[in-house]
């Protein structure tokens, strides 16, 4: 029995470690980056402020600015963000997918565009374009948030 629980125990030491190695947001040094705008004159329609005032308190928010390459064709798996987060695409082609109102829908956007995704629970994908993409996500999180990103289970309506 002895043996039983420290294996057990273990096996969970092991996996909290892995959840925080995979949670970890990795930090680039500003020195290895180019100064100037990353994108400018972006449009990013359908902004929805409420998301945002749920995401900050008065302590204010956590603050993440990431820059995402996908291979062509390549899709993230699906998941959610702790609060909205602002994408823009820089290069090549997005399709954002998630399901409403019942059914699966896509939006595809393509440099120069981009879109608010509201978080707190809703559940999508981006799919890259057949030459790939790179684009730019900025997330106003709840001060204290682990990650920027919850993996989940595919929606139900995409499924197919």
């Amino acid at each position: 029995m002895k043996r039983l629980v420290l294996i057990l125990t273990t096996i969970a030491a092991l996996a909290a470690v892995g959840v925080a190695v995979a949670n970890h947001a990795p930090v680039i040094d500003p020195a290895a980056v180019p100064t100037g705008f990353m994108a400018a004159h972006n449009s990013v329609g359908d902004v929805p402020v409420s998301a945002f005032a749920r995401a900050v308190n008065p302590d204010g928010a956590d603050v993440f600015v990431q820059h995402v390459r996908l291979d062509p064709n390549v899709a993230t798996g699906w998941h959610t963000h702790p609060g909205p987060a602002i994408v823009t695409v820089v290069k090549g082609l997005l399709t954002y997918e998630d399901a409403h109102a019942g059914s699966c829908r896509d939006a595809a956007y393509k440099a120069g565009h981009g879109f608010v995704d509201p978080g707190f629970g809703h559940v999508h994908r981006a799919i890259a374009g057949p030459d790939g993409v790179d684009f730019y996500v900025v997330y106003v999180l709840p001060p204290g948030s682990a990650t920027h990103v919850i993996p989940t289970d595919p929606v139900p309506e995409c499924s197919s």
